[in-house]
């Protein structure tokens, strides 16, 4: 299995784009997160709704963003089924969920791999570079 991709943040951190500023360059047009995560769907039922909302209570502040609602849900059906079959599910599923987890910077060796906006910070840090 290859290794993740390195977050940009992280890399800048490390000081990556000063040593090699053509890798800063190359990720000068990444996605820039905003809006904030919009309400579940509407056709989403209460008990997942109650999961959803206590995915972002317990989410990083200035981390989830409008795209991510997806995730959540995914996250929020996964974590209901688990609760509802007592965590009795096959390893695939389990799997799975710890990965969205990872994704949404919930554990602890994802948290160093997440970097959360400011509110109303639509900034290209890496604009110095192009």
């Amino acid at each position: 299995m290859p290794r993740p991709r390195t977050p940009t943040n992280v890399l800048d951190l490390k000081g990556a784009f000063k040593h090699n500023p053509d890798r800063g360059r190359a990720r000068a047009d990444e996605p820039v997160p905003v809006g904030e995560l919009v309400d579940p769907p509407a056709e989403m039922p209460q008990e997942v709704v109650a999961r959803w909302r206590e995915i972002v209570r317990l989410a990083h502040k200035g981390v989830l963003c409008e795209v991510d609602a997806l995730i959540v849900e995914q996250t929020a059906y996964l974590l209901h089924l688990l609760r509802t079959e007592k965590w009795n599910v096959p390893a695939p599923i389990m799997g799975r969920y710890e990965a969205c987890l990872g994704k949404l910077g919930m554990t602890p060796a994802d948290r160093s791999k997440v970097s959360a906006m400011k509110p109303g910070e639509k900034r290209n840090p890496y604009a110095e570079f192009g």
